[in-house]
């Protein structure tokens, strides 16, 4: 059986039991009288993934486009990436994944140019792309090389615990293609050995990076963290410096004595005086002790209540606004400025201009959702992007990834299990908002600080389709 209708697939005629040599004796001698011409690029088109390429392809003598038909194939004939025959585009047989994502720019087509423009590139596309002209009798293709990269997160670095006598930092970055290096440097350039390191790939065929490093104090408590593609030229860094006493601790047991010391000779001055006074003052002052360890940890909890006058016209608020979900039933509401649209946000009714916070948020999850805080002069009308330059500082379940909204590219998460209950924590005059995963305990992300300006900040969410989500408590 012969595998296709043109001589490219001549290897598949073995198969064939008898006139095979004869047949492929014949189709070599009219493939090398053919006249028609077609090269592609000298050598592979590399693209970032989600932008738009162009697969360069010439053929000679140029000739009318009605009288020109062009394939372009990856592994199989057919199904084909794109078709132009009898002087249009052909669809009925294209790849799936290729459906409303390619174009002939037959702007060329008179001057003997085919490129093929493919929309929106995903990291599946690269591979090997073949052109393949047939007109009249003669036929001729090319084989167009694409490569595919991706510039991860920014390197996240966390403090983890202290070791070996120094302090252990980690260094983690996710979304990259290929595989990525992490590279820690000196204030000097040099770089320096990692205690660990581990990459793994994710189900899209994406990268996540992860490598450690002890730090002690006095060597190289100043570093950064870069991360790069082996083979590209794309590169992310963040820079950090440790000051010194957070090195106390590195020798635990030098520390645990000190403290021993000093509680041992404050017990004999109490334990004496209490026993002079027959012990009547140490109820008063463990009670009095009790209650200033409640104001030790400034920070309150806050019960938010949503603002209907800014919720988008698809999401519905319970009656008492601790609760949203979106039903995607155009409500009757009017479109004032404080109203998101069209975006599905809603913000909290109390915002802060001082102090530190903290309130959690209770998600059943339909079709992503983000929560978090914004800038009560975020943008409410039109395109809006989430991210802090525009006031929005949040993270969550979008685009099938848990991830932290950060700029200029977002952060996976992927070493965390997306929780049902997050806690968001807002210290305004730091600037800082963090965020905990309730259900194992353990904090999910920091945002670097920030300057919200004297300006107030409110409780922020934005859901997705069939999403509800509850403000607690």
């Amino acid at each position: 059986m012969v595998c296709c209708y043109f001589p490219p697939c001549f290897p598949c005629l073995q198969h064939v039991p008898s006139m095979s040599s004869l047949y492929w004796a014949v189709s070599r001698v009219h493939w090398t009288l053919s006249l028609l011409n077609v090269t592609g690029p000298p050598g592979p088109i590399t693209v970032a993934m989600g932008e738009d390429v162009v697969l360069p392809c010439r053929f000679s003598p140029e000739q009318r486009a009605q009288d020109t038909e062009v394939t372009w194939f990856r592994e199989h004939f057919s199904p084909f990436v794109h078709r132009y025959k009898g002087g249009q585009d052909q669809y009925g047989e294209q790849m799936l994944q290729y459906q409303g994502r390619t174009e002939l720019l037959k702007d060329g087509l008179a001057n003997g140019s085919v490129d093929l423009k493919i929309f929106r590139v995903q990291l599946s596309d690269r591979g090997n792309y073949t052109c393949f002209i047939h007109r009249d009798s003669d036929y001729d293709e090319a084989v167009v090389e694409l490569k595919v990269t991706a510039s991860g997160s920014a390197p996240l670095i966390t403090l983890e615990r202290y070791q070996d006598g120094g302090i252990r930092v980690a260094c983690r970055s996710a979304g990259w293609y290929p595989q990525p290096q992490v590279l820690w440097q000196d204030p000097h350039g040099r770089h320096l050995p990692s205690l660990s390191e581990n990459v793994t790939q994710d189900k899209s065929g994406l990268f996540a990076a992860e490598s450690s490093i002890i730090l002690t104090r006095g060597t190289n408590q100043k570093l950064s963290c870069s991360v790069r593609h082996v083979l590209q030229s794309q590169e992310q860094g963040s820079a950090f410096y440790i000051s010194d006493p957070f090195f106390h601790n590195a020798h635990p047991w030098m520390t645990a004595l000190c403290v021993v010391l000093v509680a041992a000779v404050i017990l004999l001055i109490i334990a004496a005086y209490l026993f002079k006074i027959k012990g009547i003052i140490l109820v008063w002052c463990l009670g009095k002790g009790a209650g200033q360890l409640k104001y030790a940890v400034p920070i309150e909890e806050v019960k938010v209540v949503l603002d209907p006058d800014t919720a988008h016209c698809d999401l519905v608020l319970s009656d008492d606004c601790k609760s949203v979900k979106r039903e995607d039933t155009l409500q009757d509401l009017p479109d004032i400025p404080e109203r998101f649209n069209p975006w599905r946000c809603v913000l909290g009714r109390e915002g802060f201009t001082s102090g530190r916070y903290y309130w959690e948020v209770e998600v059943v999850d339909g079709g992503g959702w983000t929560v978090g805080v914004s800038r009560q002069d975020v943008k409410r009308k039109g395109d809006i992007e989430f991210k802090p330059e525009q006031g929005i500082w949040a993270l969550g379940q979008w685009a099938g990834h848990f991830q932290a909204l950060t700029s200029p590219n977002r952060t996976l998460l992927p070493e965390i299990q997306t929780p049902k209950r997050i806690r968001v924590s807002l210290d305004y005059e730091e600037g800082r908002v963090t965020f905990f995963s309730v259900d194992e305990e353990i904090p999910i992300f920091t945002f670097p600080l920030a300057s919200f300006e004297g300006i107030s900040v409110h409780p922020w969410v934005w859901l997705g389709p069939g999403t509800w989500l509850k403000m607690c408590p």
